[in-house]
């Protein structure tokens, strides 16, 4: 209960950042507003993907580790394929940045425009 209140709080104070910032925002000075959003969103999205990775890598790891030791060792193809996995999985970051979030936003926006 007390995590929940917790999780409540953040993402209350989140939204409140965010729209106390919106009004600083001026039309020539898009930055503020876009630098504030991709904050949150990178906040809101580090807070999914953190324990996502981690139970992926931990499984990843726990299966992988598994069929290696059912096959003694001797499997090389079940051995670059644990490796790969692993690298894939639990390596690189564990957090999303807000330079992130404004690179997917322009990529999106890049489509949005080639679809029209």
């Amino acid at each position: 209960m007390k995590s929940i209140r917790r999780l409540t709080a953040f993402f209350a104070l989140c939204l409140f950042v965010q729209m106390a910032g919106a009004p600083w925002a001026r039309a020539e000075d898009t930055s503020l507003g876009a630098d504030v959003s991709a904050g949150v969103i990178s906040a809101l999205a580090t807070v999914i993907t953190l324990p996502l990775k981690l139970v992926t890598c931990a499984v990843t790891v726990a299966l992988g580790g598994t069929a290696y030791g059912l096959t003694m060792g001797t499997s090389e193809i079940i051995r670059e394929e644990l490796v790969a996995g692993t690298n894939q999985t639990c390596g690189g970051r564990f957090y999303v940045s807000p330079q992130q979030v404004k690179r997917l936003a322009k990529e999106s926006e890049k489509e949005s425009d080639k679809e029209k």
